[in-house]
């Protein structure tokens, strides 16, 4: 199926110009001859569905909202797109929303395409202010909206200039457009990197067997998340809030808990040693979408460094039957001994290693162990 994304500032004309692509069956290089069953859908159907708690979503305060109107967007367009329909999308669709739309086009085989309408800002401060029937009409909202989509870099041969246009002969132009090819968002990329991990050994002692299986998980994560931006390590696959690089940050903070603070008995690393856990006892999992790629790959290596350095210590100190200095929470259990911390932590990334694959999968249709 294929699905077109019509965005631009208010007054470029993007409703008008939908719903005349959507009446011909041309979402993306249909003529009307062959035109295929389209659905067009506006994004201000769904903004207005919030009766109670709604922000205007150009104004501060309105990115979870924001997120959570692109999700049911992406949600009923798959719906559409998998019962046989095209679908034209008429919204304000800047490319800090586009992620979750070409994760499902590679997860669902969609044709995506993405036209900017784009006047010049008098033309648009003129259309939008003067529409008697339309909700945005404040100019400063209209310049600032003007203003996200003014300079999109690589996605500007995306961009047609409507100035002085009008919508039919937009329409017109776009649908050519569209049959030639012109607009089309290719999918990120698929493939995980090399694999580069280590096999546990088949024939080993019980503390060589246990360290290359925790190594052999650890590795998966970083593979499982390699290659992968800011914003797909933020993005979750609904209804659940879990992240690529909230697992990321998660399980640095597991390691250097099990082996520093509950073995060793002393402080997790930074920055888990000053962490108000009774503020937010799942501060990792949410800070983690403030934190750049690298810093939390940064993280997650040093935490790993530092646990083997741990258990490099403690194994030389008293083997695999060598005891935590601090005592389980749950009385009368006592302490933990090294072989049962290692056996969790590779429960601990069996388990999320599997929630992993499915991000990764849903995020770019990367599969594989």
């Amino acid at each position: 199926m294929t699905v077109t994304i019509l965005t631009g500032p208010p007054g470029a004309g993007k409703t008008t110009v939908a719903a005349l692509l959507g009446a011909a069956g041309a979402a993306v290089g249909a003529s009307a001859a062959g035109a295929r069953p389209t659905v067009t859908l506006t994004t201000d159907t769904f903004y207005r569905s919030i009766t109670t708690g709604f922000v205007p979503p150009y104004l501060a305060g309105s990115q979870r909202q924001n997120e959570v109107v692109a999700e049911a967007v992406v949600a009923a367009t798959s719906a559409y797109a998998r019962g046989g329909y095209d679908v034209v999308l008429d919204g304000v669709v800047g490319p800090w929303f586009l992620p979750p739309f070409r994760a499902a086009a590679a997860r669902e085989g969609w044709d995506l395409a993405y036209v900017v309408l784009r006047p010049d800002l008098d033309t648009t401060l003129a259309r939008a202010t003067g529409r008697a029937d339309a909700e945005l009409r404040d100019p400063a909202a209209v310049r600032s909206m003007h203003a996200a989509l003014a300079d999109l870099g690589e996605l500007e041969p995306h961009v047609r200039d409507t100035t002085g246009e009008e919508p039919a002969a937009t329409a017109a132009a776009v649908r050519t457009a569209l049959d030639g090819g012109a607009y089309r968002l290719s999918a990120p990329a698929a493939d995980l990197p090399a694999d580069e991990r280590v096999d546990p050994p088949l024939r080993a002692d019980e503390t060589t067997t246990l360290r290359a299986f925790l190594d052999y998980h650890r590795d998966t994560l970083r593979r499982k998340t390699a290659g992968l931006g800011a914003e797909q390590l933020r993005t979750p696959l609904p209804p659940s809030t879990m992240t690529l690089g909230g697992l990321l940050k998660h399980l640095a903070y597991v390691e250097t808990s099990w082996f520093l603070e509950v073995y060793d008995g002393g402080a997790p690393l930074a920055p888990f040693d000053t962490t108000d856990w009774d503020a937010d006892p799942d501060w990792e999992w949410h800070s983690a979408s403030l934190d750049s790629p690298e810093d939390l790959r940064r993280l997650f290596d040093a935490a790993v460094d530092a646990a083997d350095r741990s258990i490099d210590a403690a194994l030389a100190a008293g083997g695999l039957d060598g005891t935590s200095a601090r005592e389980s929470g749950r009385e009368g259990e006592g302490t933990f001994s090294l072989r049962w911390i290692l056996v969790h932590m590779i429960e601990e990334y069996a388990r999320h290693n599997g929630h992993a694959d499915l991000l990764r999968e849903a995020l770019d249709g990367a599969t594989g162990e």
